[in-house]
């Protein structure tokens, strides 16, 4: 990409070097990435995040990730404090968009302070996600089903099935979290075969949950609840659709609370791929 000069700042690559910039943006916003994180979005889309640059300085970033030619997600849309209200953050997301238009479906989660942005921006509204917060309990519900550990055995039928649920293929990403955090994978078996699993990873401020993949709420459930029992004094995320109401009823009783809100958008007339009724958890809203 070349670069591209506004009144204020040049746009270019953003670059491995950046990332202590990034993590200084997410800083300031109270976001939970890490530098593992960074890493990670830069690896998965080469060249398709950008920096705003005012006199030498980084003072905001964007880009997406791509999940092949059918699925893009717009994310790290962020503004160093002191150079917001001046348009650098819809600049940034227009230089994204641009960069992505021949992908069939290109999503985001917006903040309510940036879903107006988005609407002008022209896309549109989905479903509403929430963001849960599960503040280190010291006696978290003990797991009461048979969920279990993920095992190297179940990973190729886990992602088989993520394959379909998610309408793309996001392997690497579900690799790279069993990786980062074994612990938080488990999956839940019936007579039928899989019924459910669960992924996580470490945050800055806490540690998050998700993707979680079921056929049903209650072991979608079981799943969160397995891993709560096992990881007592730690503090969870976990980004959840408000539909089924079911969902978010069983979220607070295992501790969870609502700490804000998402919307889920698409562009143009995109829908959302997969099989939207079996995600009861999203990675992040930096992952899709």
């Amino acid at each position: 990409m070349v670069e591209t000069a506004d009144a204020s700042f040049t746009l270019r690559p953003m670059r491995l070097e950046d990332i202590p910039d990034g993590l200084r943006l997410c800083r300031a916003s109270g976001w939970n990435q890490r530098e593992e994180d960074w890493r990670e979005l830069l690896s998965l889309n080469p060249g398709g995040f950008v920096a705003a640059v005012a006199e030498g300085r980084v003072v905001g970033t964007g880009g997406a990730i791509r999940y092949g030619a059918g699925l893009a997600w717009v994310c790290m849309i962020l503004v160093d404090p002191e150079s917001r209200s001046q348009g650098l953050g819809t600049r940034v997301t227009e230089e994204v968009l641009r960069r992505l238009e021949g992908v069939d479906v290109v999503g985001l989660d917006a903040t309510p302070g940036a879903r107006l942005v988005y609407l002008k921006l022209g896309l549109r509204e989905g479903r509403a996600l929430v963001r849960f917060d599960a503040r280190a309990l010291s006696a978290p519900p003990p797991a009461t089903s048979a969920a279990r550990a993920m095992k190297a055995a179940d990973l190729a039928e886990v992602l088989a099935w993520d394959l379909e649920a998610f309408g793309a293929d996001r392997s690497a990403v579900l690799h790279w979290a069993l990786g980062q955090a074994p612990e938080y994978a488990w999956c839940a078996r019936g007579a039928g075969g899989l019924d459910g699993y669960s992924f996580g990873r470490h945050g800055h401020n806490a540690d998050h949950i998700g993707p979680v993949v079921a056929r049903r709420p209650e072991i979608a459930r079981d799943l969160v609840q397995a891993c709560l029992a096992a990881h007592a004094g730690r503090r969870f995320f976990i980004d959840a659709p408000r539909e089924p109401a079911e969902w978010p009823r069983a979220l607070g009783e295992l501790g969870f609370a609502e700490q804000r809100p998402f919307t889920r958008m698409y562009r143009g007339d995109a829908t959302e791929p997969g099989r939207p009724e079996q995600l009861f958890a999203v990675v992040g809203p930096e992952f899709g």
